[in-house]
């Protein structure tokens, strides 16, 4: 072994030595790994200091009093379950490193070498040193005669201070209820010192300190901080105590402590002076949708005042996701919870909307909080914002978390989650806000943020997948506000604008740039916005330089020549985002410009070219659905052009580069009926796609159809032909001289140029469609109501009706039954060749979940009777007309 390993070791040794205390209490062998590695066997080393991290971890598992027993449980899980209870980032990234260690080395046959075994002591000594100095009761036990509420202040406080750099050069219990801690730093050359004096009685603090003459007080030590931590309940210390103590010390209440070190005030102060109240606020009602951990069933409560909704659940550290539409309320209800002194001890809040989206959280929260530090603290400021989030008297607030992703799908909220991981696992309470209900609607996600009740083994390995440990994911309250016909930002408007009630957002907001432009002499520029702003957003831009504004907008954006957001004309619909930085007011304005700048087609067809793609929000689709269509057809033809398509959570522009002409209704069992008179004696046809399986027939198999006589029956002719394979569906096509179209030729077909939500609009209607709610007579909300209300009698007597039955059920060109009666095929396969993307939903699908966004995955080779088709061509055959002609044979 080298010298320079000698040393190490030689040092590693020395410092092992300084936590006795720990070995001894809990029957540890510190020396055992370095015998190992100085016999020249480093794996040993590792497996060994993995051995002494689960005894520890299984200590503080048991004092936590967690559910389980941790006897059996090996390191990987002892380091999940026992996380949450672990303030310091450093103790965690050690653990995360001995873990490691001992994988390899245990699991994937990885060469151990000296350097990972002095690693793995060193990481071990990180741990120790965390728990030696914090005088941490979970491993040490306390010390003698000290008051239990004592020592977990202390505790706090050494915590605090190792979070900052310093290191514990001093520790004495003077009395049950008081406690003498020195501090210790290294700044460039010099040393820096705090001192502290922590007691829970003014009097018997008088009492120590006089019966050693006030030999404690007098110290040389250089550039000293001192402070005496007094309990709140001690009342005015005692003139004698302030004479011995001297000018040298600052008194200081226990609770106001932390303002010595970081002003969370400061923190705040922007947040508070936009709730400051200028008149009462409209009181949001609003909905809780929750989940028992132990059932997994969900339930609605409903609350007719959302702020003290949200207070009572934070007070109790509850974990809240809030929804709802633009201007409903929700950044007002957050900042009001953030900036209430009332609710938590220490209070932090960030919009993720101004978070660039390469940032990661932890540098954008630490760029937040640093200015409330002193300069010497900034670096540490993340650490310092986690270690008071897992102390479990703090509340973090996480305003607008559906525009930090940088990709709205599964994958893109389930990165953002593991970029917040630390935050979501700690013991204090965490708010979120999101507009976008996929967070509370998506099966995925609701099962992610109902911490385990009902995960299936796919989303846990796709957490896996994107480094988010399931166990970190804790449980979330969803409050849902309440959609009153006019929000508080569409009556704040109304009443600043003088306009008349019933007004829709879009026109509000439309109103208001208009004016502003108006009042400041600048109506030319409304025209130039949507490609200033509206492009932007299409590339992810929501923050803005005032040399941005200048280049897109042009000097004439600026009075008197002034760069600054004063005399910007503008001014009014801006807020700022940073030094010189500026965003819109609120994001319903830059989405509203968006969807203008996207109802010129060049610019939806640029948009669809963009390199990655472009997320739109719901918001965007909306505003846009909103506009005159400018394309409206009763021809069954879908022009080429580009279309919004995907579900809220992931809307897309994609093009369709040619025009197809659909069948304007499904399938029917009179039109299949010809093309099984058209079968070969073995059920296949000459229409057989090439890679159809041996055993595959066309005709119907009777024992899954609802009706055995459901093909033969004349009464059925106009349902659709249902209990269809795809292998059927595509030979049938074939059989007529069409094809399956693919699922972007049928969602854009279904939807039309402006992405709504149904063929026929936004608004649901129940009466146009075929679906559970219709057979239930209400609507169904959740899974455990369909499954109450619908999955017994009403699913026995519902089925699919015949095609053309509901006219109102039309796309914007002329398709009947798009959603709900039956699923239809396309030829769209994932990634699975065996299946294929089925689209629209059926009869037995709630109404909210029978959009024309709505896709699943079936398999080809299955036959159900909520699953049908219809056909497409090319546009260029005129040879049909929507899909009622005789056969081509």
């Amino acid at each position: 072994m080298s010298t320079v390993v000698d040393e190490r070791l030689r040092r590693l040794r020395n410092e092992l030595d300084d936590h006795a205390r720990i070995a001894d209490r809990l029957g540890l062998d510190l020396a055992r790994p370095l015998r190992s590695l100085n016999d020249g066997y480093p794996e040993n080393a590792v497996a060994l200091v993995g051995k002494l991290a689960e005894k520890l971890l299984k200590e503080l598992w048991r004092y936590h009093e967690i559910e389980g027993d941790p006897a059996t449980k090996a390191l990987n899980d002892l380091v999940k379950r026992c996380r949450p209870y672990i303030r310091s980032s450093t103790v965690l990234d050690a653990l995360d490193d001995i873990r490691r260690l001992r994988n390899r080395s245990t699991h994937d046959g990885y060469d151990i070498s000296d350097e990972d075994g002095l690693l793995a002591v060193r990481r071990l000594v990180d741990v120790l040193v965390w728990f030696t100095d914090t005088g941490s009761v979970a491993l040490l036990d306390g010390e003698p005669g000290m008051a239990p509420e004592v020592a977990r202040r202390c505790e706090f406080l050494a915590g605090l201070y190792l979070t900052l750099g310093y290191r514990q050069a001093k520790r004495f219990v003077l009395s049950r209820d008081t406690v003498y801690q020195l501090f210790c730093r290294e700044s460039g050359v010099r040393l820096e010192y705090v001192e502290l004096m922590l007691s829970q009685d003014a009097d018997d603090l008088s009492t120590v300190l006089a019966s050693s003459g006030g030999e404690l007080l007098r110290t040389r030590l250089p550039k000293l901080t001192r402070f005496v931590v007094l309990d709140d309940d001690c009342g005015n210390p005692s003139d004698p105590l302030r004479q011995l103590l001297g000018g040298d010390f600052r008194i200081v209440r226990y609770d106001g402590f932390l303002d010595t070190i970081v002003n969370l005030d400061n923190h705040l102060a922007r947040v508070a002076s936009v709730v400051a109240p200028v008149e009462p606020r409209t009181v949001v009602t609003a909905a809780t949708l929750t989940t028992d951990p132990r059932t997994g069933e969900a339930g609605v409560e409903q609350s007719g005042n959302a702020a003290e909704l949200l207070s009572r659940l934070a007070q109790g550290n509850a974990n809240v996701l809030v929804t709802g539409r633009p201007g409903s309320g929700k950044s007002t209800l957050l900042r009001s919870l953030a900036t209430d002194p009332e609710i938590h001890r220490f209070r932090f809040y960030f919009d993720l909307g101004l978070k660039p989206k390469d940032e990661p959280f932890s540098e954008y929260a630490g760029r937040l909080v640093a200015p409330a530090l002193a300069p010497s603290d900034r670096s540490r400021a993340f650490d310092l914002f986690l270690y008071l989030i897992r102390s479990g008297t703090a509340l973090c607030v996480l305003d607008a978390v559906d525009e930090g992703v940088e990709e709205s799908s599964p994958a893109g909220f389930l990165r953002l989650f593991t970029d917040l991981a630390a935050v979501l696992s700690a013991e204090s309470a965490v708010v979120m806000s999101s507009r976008v209900s996929f967070l509370a609607d998506s099966p995925q996600v609701r099962q992610l943020l109902d911490s385990g009740a009902g995960r299936s083994e796919q989303l846990v390995e796709q957490m896996y997948a994107n480094g988010l440990d399931p166990s970190r994911v804790p449980h979330f309250h969803v409050v849902r506000l309440a959609e009153p016909e006019a929000t508080p930002l569409e009556k704040q408007l109304v009443a600043v604008l003088d306009l008349p009630p019933g007004q829709r957002l879009a026109d509000i907001l439309g109103a208001h740039i208009t004016r502003t432009l108006a009042q400041r002499g600048r109506p030319d520029l409304e025209a130039r916005l949507p490609a200033a702003f509206g492009h932007a957003f299409l590339s992810d831009q929501t923050v803005f330089s005032l040399l941005d504004l200048v280049r897109r907008l042009g000097a004439e954006a600026f009075a008197d020549g002034r760069l600054d957001l004063d005399a910007c004309v503008l001014g009014p619909l801006l807020r700022p985002a940073g030094p010189d930085h500026v965003a819109l007011a609120h994001s319903a304005y830059q989405e509203l410009l968006a969807a203008r700048y996207l109802t010129d087609p060049s610019h939806q067809d640029e948009a669809a070219g963009f390199p990655g793609g472009v997320f739109l929000t719901e918001q965007v689709r909306a505003f846009l659905a909103g506009m005159p269509s400018r394309l409206r057809t009763d021809d069954c033809v879908l022009p080429s052009g580009a279309y919004l398509v995907g579900p809220a959570e992931r809307l897309l522009i994609r093009r369709v580069r040619h025009p197809v002409r659909f069948d304007r209704d499904a399938v029917t069992v009179a039109r299949y009926r010809r093309f099984l008179n058209a079968l070969e004696t073995d059920g296949t046809s000459r229409w057989d796609h090439p890679n159809q399986p041996a055993d595959i027939t066309h005709r119907p198999v009777i024992n899954r159809l609802r009706r055995p006589d459901y093909y033969e029956n004349s009464c059925y002719d106009a349902h659709p032909a249902v209990c269809v394979s795809w292998w059927s569906a595509y030979a049938f096509a074939a059989f007529e001289g069409k094809r399956l179209p693919t699922a972007l030729e049928w969602e854009a077909a279904a939807r039309g140029n402006d992405g709504r939500l149904f063929p026929w609009g936004d608004a649901p209607d129940g009466d146009r469609v075929n679906c559970a709610d219709t057979w239930v007579g209400r609507p169904v909300v959740t899974y455990q109501a369909w499954y109450r209300d619908f999955a017994g009698d009403a699913l026995r007597r519902a089925w699919v009706t015949p095609v053309g039955e509901r006219p109102g059920n039309r796309s914007p060109f002329g398709l009947l039954d798009m959603v709900g009666n039956c699923w239809e095929w396309t030829s769209t396969s994932p990634d699975d060749s065996g299946e294929a993307v089925i689209c629209g939903g059926s009869y037995d699908n709630p109404l909210r979940a029978t959009q024309a966004s709505s896709k699943g995955i079936y398999r080809k080779n299955g036959a159900s009777n909520a699953v049908g088709f219809r056909c497409v061509q090319s546009a260029s055959d005129e040879s049909s007309t929507c899909g009622t002609e005789e056969p081509t044979t």
